[in-house]
């Protein structure tokens, strides 16, 4: 969950960086043995506008509704933000891989509607019209457009409501000014939080291609991320390599498109921001089934990747936790040091690493869902009580594929399990967070 993590901005030229992180990304994976003869590559053009589409639908549709309900949330109290924030929370730790199965379960079995990518429904030649183009093209992208939009609405709420405490609340002089309570809302608030929301999209533009790998995947929908999961599968280097490059083409587009919301913030500096505003969740997921030794480093790499992606937060967290504190006037009454350190800086320090731990510990069961998902054979290596929870997740024949699409009880309790097991641990990190006047 990329917004439970605390607000950093970006750096300058984000979308460059991207680029040049993935130009990276794709040399490392290169640099593995693949074979010698180049696996045949589809048209890559067309694969990645399809999923380019997908991805705007569902980053439009998570504006939009983490928008109006976050707001509605603000103007309803503390209490109705209160609740919509932890709703929120709770649908972006759901495991997006029960969110596709869920969703092609139910809307084929117990609905009976039709999944474009996965049963596309027979016209005659008689009633092949554009309007019939269209409205097979329009559901073909509407399906992983919605299943995609779920965890990024539950983002953008917790967002829309947690990021809108950030920036200096103008509320009461603005009522002492006489503005309506619709204009407080709607116009002063609303352009005080389009940096901020800014910043959010940018962010998750960098988790939305990895969820669209696991749906199209799911969907056999024939786009960008559902060649991606094919040559993870097939742990093809050149493939794989080819998709970094291409996936870092997508965010950086969708960043600078993110760009023109208006409204300015102060960019972020240093190394670590660098680094944390990097797609960590992608590269661990492509490169590491390319090691021989790989499903001994899956959990320590995939814990790895949501420490770095979240390191520019808790750093500047730290940092404004850190200026809060009384080292001063410690010190203008003689503390040494040592005495300052342990009185003041320990006690936070500890506190705050604890909470970090518990938000990449949830960040790092919800990246072995994504992992389970798309490396079954995983499954095989882990623990028995950690088999047993993500076994219903591990999706390798079409045995198991029928099962799930005719009973998908396990994977829905397991999904459950897991979720709840995140959820827990980000209200932990919550309050372990340390709060400073």
């Amino acid at each position: 969950m990329t917004t439970q993590q605390p607000f950093s901005s970006s750096p300058r030229w984000l979308p460059l960086r991207l680029l040049a992180g993935g130009l990276a990304a794709a040399g490392m994976a290169y640099l593995f043995p693949h074979h010698p003869a180049p696996s045949a590559t589809p048209d890559l053009w067309r694969l990645c506008t399809s999923s380019m589409i997908v991805l705007v639908i569902s980053l439009l549709l998570a504006l939009c509704i983490g928008l109006v309900v976050g707001l509605h949330a603000r103007q309803w109290g503390s209490h109705a933000e209160r609740l919509f924030a932890f709703l929120g929370r709770a649908l972006a730790c759901l495991p997006i891989v029960v969110l596709a199965w869920g969703f092609v379960s139910g809307c084929i079995g117990s609905l009976g509607w039709p999944v474009e990518s996965l049963m596309p429904a027979p016209f005659p030649d008689t009633h092949a019209s554009g309007r019939v183009w269209f409205a097979q093209a329009l559901w073909l992208h509407l399906a992983p457009s919605l299943i995609l939009a779920l965890p990024l609405c539950g983002e953008m709420i917790h967002a829309v409501i947690m990021d809108g405490r950030v920036p200096q609340n103008l509320d009461f002089s603005l009522r002492a000014r006489g503005v309506p309570a619709s204009s407080r809302l709607w116009l002063h608030h609303f352009r005080q939080l389009l940096p901020l929301l800014r910043v959010r999209l940018q962010s998750l533009s960098l988790v939305a291609p990895v969820y669209l790998i696991i749906i199209e995947d799911a969907l056999h929908f024939m786009g960008w991320g559902g060649w991606m999961a094919q040559s993870m599968h097939a742990a093809d280097a050149q493939a794989i390599a080819l998709g970094f490059a291409t996936g870092a083409a997508m965010m950086s587009l969708l960043c600078a498109t993110a760009c023109l919301l208006p409204g300015s913030w102060q960019p972020s500096r240093g190394r670590v921001s660098t680094l944390a505003s990097q797609p960590w969740l992608f590269w661990a997921l492509g490169l590491l089934p390319l090691l021989s030794w790989s499903s001994l480093l899956w959990i320590p790499g995939l814990g790895l990747a949501a420490l770095l992606s979240s390191s520019a937060g808790w750093l500047q967290a730290w940092n404004q936790a850190k200026a809060r504190l009384p080292l001063e006037v410690s010190r203008a009454f003689g503390s040494s040091k040592e005495m300052t350190w342990r009185l003041h800086i320990a006690p936070v320090q500890r506190r705050m690493v604890a909470s970090w731990l518990c938000s990449v510990s949830a960040q790092t069961l919800l990246g072995l869902a994504a992992a389970c998902a798309l490396q079954p054979r995983l499954i095989e290596k882990f623990a028995a009580p950690l088999a047993s929870l993500y076994r219903p997740l591990a999706i390798a024949s079409v045995q198991e594929a029928s099962q799930t699409f005719s009973d998908p009880t396990a994977l829905l309790q397991s999904g459950g399990g897991i979720a709840l097991a995140a959820l827990c641990l980000i209200q932990v990190s919550r309050i372990l967070h340390p709060r400073l006047s």
